[in-house]
C-alpha cells in the first residue's frame, strides 16, 4: 500500500533539488547560504527514503524490477534529453561538430561525473541502482539492519567512502559507482528507520547532539561542503551523520504534517509521485530557459518543477510510453502496440 507521507517527503525533496540547482546560478545575495543549507542533506535524503522502502528480495526478481524501474527510464530519458539538447543547439544555429557528438555519446555511456549541466543529475539513478542491488545481497545473508554482519558491511562502506574522499577526490567512476559506499550508509539508515529499531526520543536526542557537534565543528573551521556527486562528504563520519539527522527530521515532519493535513499535502504528494521524472528533466528545462534569457529565480523554479510534472502526467497516461519512461506496465506490450500502430499506418 502506497504511503502518502512518503510521497510528500519525496515531493519536498525534489523541490529542494530544483531549488538548489536554480540557486547555484542565482544572483540573489542569499542564494549561496540557502544552497549550502540544502546541500547538507538533499541527495542523501533520497537514499534514506529508498532505504525506508526497502524489503529484501530474491536477487533475480529485484534485478528485473530495478532494471525496469530505474535503468530503462535512465536510458530512455538520456536519449530523449540528448536529442532535446541537440535540437536546442540547432534552433540556436549551433551545429555540433562530429567530435562534440562523439564526446557527448562517450560521456553518456560512462555516466557519473562525466554527465554535466542538463544531464548532471543522472548519476543519482545509476548509483541508486547499484546501491539497492549490493545492499540486497547483504540483506539476504542477515537478519536485519542491526545484524552484526550488516553493521560491519555498512561501517566498512562508510569508511571506504571517506577514504575515497581523502585519496581520490577527483575520481570519475563509471555510472557513479564510487558514490555507492556513502549511499550504502544513507540507504541503511532508511532501512533502520523502517524497522523502527530506534525510539523517537532516542533518535531526536541523537540528531540534536549531531547538529550541536556539527555547529561547534563548523565554528572551529571544519568544512561541511557536501556534494555526493563530486565526492565531497564533509568531515569524516560527521558530515554523513548531519545529513542523516536532517533527513530524519524532514521525514518526521512530513509524516506529522501529512497525518494532520492530508488534503493540503496532496500537491506535494503528486510531485513526489513524479519525482523521478522531475529529477531527470528539471535541469534541461532550467538551462534551456536560462539560455532564452530568463534569469528570475521564482519562474525558473516553478517551470523547472511544473513542466517535468506535466511531462510525467503525459507519460503516465500513455500505455506505450510509461513502461519506457516510468517503469510502469509491460515493455513487451508497449513494443507490440507500437508495432501494430506502425503496421496500421503503413497500410
Amino acid at each position: 500500500m502506497r504511503q502518502t507521507w512518503l510521497d510528500v517527503a519525496k515531493g519536498v525533496g525534489i523541490v529542494l533539488v530544483v531549488l538548489a540547482h536554480v540557486l547555484t546560478h542565482s544572483k540573489w545575495h542569499l542564494a549561496p547560504e540557502v544552497f549550502f543549507t540544502i546541500s547538507l542533506f538533499y541527495m542523501p535524503f533520497f537514499f534514506v527514503i529508498s532505504g525506508y522502502l526497502f524489503t529484501a528480495s530474491d536477487r533475480q526478481a529485484l534485478l528485473s524490477k530495478r532494471v525496469r524501474g530505474l535503468m530503462v527510464p535512465y536510458v530512455a530519458f538520456l536519449c530523449l534529453l540528448i536529442a532535446g539538447m541537440l535540437l536546442v543547439d540547432l534552433l540556436h544555429g549551433d551545429i555540433p561538430a562530429p567530435w562534440q557528438i562523439r564526446e557527448l555519446v562517450t560521456n553518456a555511456a560512462w555516466g557519473g561525473r562525466n554527465l554535466t549541466r542538463e544531464l548532471g543529475v543522472f548519476w543519482f539513478v545509476s548509483c541508486l541502482f547499484a546501491t539497492q542491488l549490493l545492499y540486497n545481497e547483504v540483506a539476504l545473508l542477515t537478519k536485519g539492519p542491526t545484524d552484526p554482519v550488516m553493521l560491519t558491511f555498512v561501517a566498512g562502506s562508510v569508511v571506504l567512502a571517506y577514504l575515497i574522499q581523502a585519496s581520490w577526490p577527483d575520481i570519475r567512476s563509471p555510472l557513479a559507482l564510487s558514490n555507492v559506499p556513502l549511499a550504502i550508509g544513507a540507504f541503511w539508515f532508511g532501512h533502520l528507520l523502517r524497522e523502527e529499531k530506534l525510539g523517537v526520543k532516542a533518535l531526536a536526542l541523537a540528531a540534536l547532539a549531531v547538529v550541536g557537534i556539527s555547529i561547534a565543528a563548523a565554528s572551529a573551521g571544519s568544512d561541511f561542503t557536501f556534494s555526493m556527486k563530486n565526492t565531497k562528504f564533509g568531515p569524516p563520519i560527521l558530515g554523513l551523520l548531519l545529513a542523516l539527522s536532517i533527513s530524519a527530521a524532514v521525514l518526521s515532519l512530513a509524516r506529522l504534517v501529512t497525518c494532520g493535513l492530508p488534503e493540503r499535502m496532496a500537491p506535494l504528494a503528486e510531485l513526489g509521485k513524479a519525482s523521478l521524472v522531475i529529477m531527470f528533466a528539471h535541469q534541461f528545462v532550467h538551462f534551456t530557459l536560462r539560455e532564452t534569457g530568463m534569469t528570475s529565480d521564482i519562474p525558473l523554479i516553478v517551470l523547472s518543477v511544473g513542466l517535468p510534472y506535466l511531462l510525467y502526467r503525459l507519460l503516465n497516461s500513455s500505455a506505450v510510453l510509461s513502461p519506457w519512461f516510468l517503469g510502469h506496465g509491460s515493455l513487451s506490450l508497449s513494443i507490440d502496440r507500437m508495432r501494430r500502430t506502425l503496421a496500421s499506418r503503413a497500410r
